[in-house]
């Protein structure tokens, strides 16, 4: 969209007004619609849902914005709510979020088209090797959001350092917003910074190799609407750790261990659990492998999606 149309405060003209009516003049015969809101047009439309606040959302998520945040949020979910209708066939990423959104919003077709698992090793990728320390690496990969729940570990590496336990944890902040140099800086200002490793943000071509060079994922987010980094550490053949909520029960079903996001010392013992029981560390892992299995590959993804549109196109 050309000058203020495509600002974010413009968003609900150009979905309520503008776009309806230049796909019409354009004579689509069906629109696959992967933006954030439902746009409002006779032509047939099919909307990939992927945003979780329209969902369950824990309260400490909302409690957790600015309150520009929160008012953005409010208003894209009153939107959202006003014209799910308007779509003829919604997409959800699991099982689990197909029944939420039926239950929730009413809505007449919800499919399932889940996100592809297929994760490419090309040897154009990077092999980096990064200076991570010694022990136990529990990668948490992530940028800083407020609802990731970051600030936990702080309490979980609290307690490792406490119990002097061979236990480290490795995030991936990139200091550029105040929030997340908060959260550095109270690393350094708990003397933590030989339990939690920041590695800094890692580039796509660079995460294979900083998968392969730690020993389990954990994950104390609030919300999630997929995450692939759950696929991937089923792909690396790394055990997850992670938040006992109704997102990642969707995706991992029995390949993760769960905690109370909420609870460092839970999270903690869970680690122990896994690590301290090697025969419960390789269930989870071929838990996963079999889990990935069930995934789709992009090439599958694709020719779901093709047969979709065609069959939204000739209104059957």
């Amino acid at each position: 969209m050309p000058g203020l149309l495509g600002s974010t405060i413009m968003a609900p003209l150009v979905y309520g007004f503008v776009l309806g009516r230049l796909i019409e003049n354009w004579g689509a015969d069906a629109v696959l619609n992967l933006g954030d809101l439902i746009i409002d047009t006779a032509v047939k439309q099919l909307y990939i849902f992927d945003w979780p606040y329209a969902l369950e959302v824990h309260p400490e998520v909302w409690a957790g914005m600015t309150l520009r945040d929160w008012i953005v949020r409010r208003a894209k979910l009153w939107l959202l709510t006003r014209n799910f209708h308007r779509a003829n066939i919604v997409v959800a990423q699991t099982g689990g979020i197909r029944e939420m959104l039926i239950e929730k919003y009413r809505l007449r077709d919800v499919r399932v088209i889940g996100n592809a698992a297929t994760v490419d090793e090309a040897s154009s990728w990077s092999a980096v090797k990064f200076d991570l320390p010694d022990g136990v690496k529990l990668l948490s990969p992530s940028v800083y959001y407020p609802h990731k729940n970051l600030e936990v570990l702080l309490g979980v590496a609290d307690a490792i350092r406490s119990r002097d336990l061979n236990y480290r944890i490795v995030v991936t902040i990139n200091p550029d917003s105040k929030a997340a140099a908060k959260f550095l800086a109270e690393i350094w200002s708990r003397g933590l910074e030989g339990v939690i490793c920041n590695v800094g943000q890692v580039s796509l071509a660079s995460m294979p190799s900083l998968y392969k060079q730690c020993d389990a994922v954990i994950m104390p987010t609030l919300l999630e609407s997929f995450s692939i980094v759950y696929l991937e550490a089923m792909h690396y053949r790394l055990p997850i750790l992670t938040s006992d909520m109704w997102f990642s029960r969707s995706v991992c079903g029995n390949a993760a261990k769960y905690f109370d996001p909420f609870d460092a010392q839970e999270i903690l013992s869970s680690v122990e659990e896994i690590f301290l029981d090697e025969s419960k560390r390789s269930a989870l892992v071929e838990a996963g492998v079999h889990r990935l299995e069930t995934f789709p590959t992009w090439k599958e993804n694709f020719e779901t999606y093709q047969s979709t549109m065609a069959e939204l196109s000739k209104g059957t």
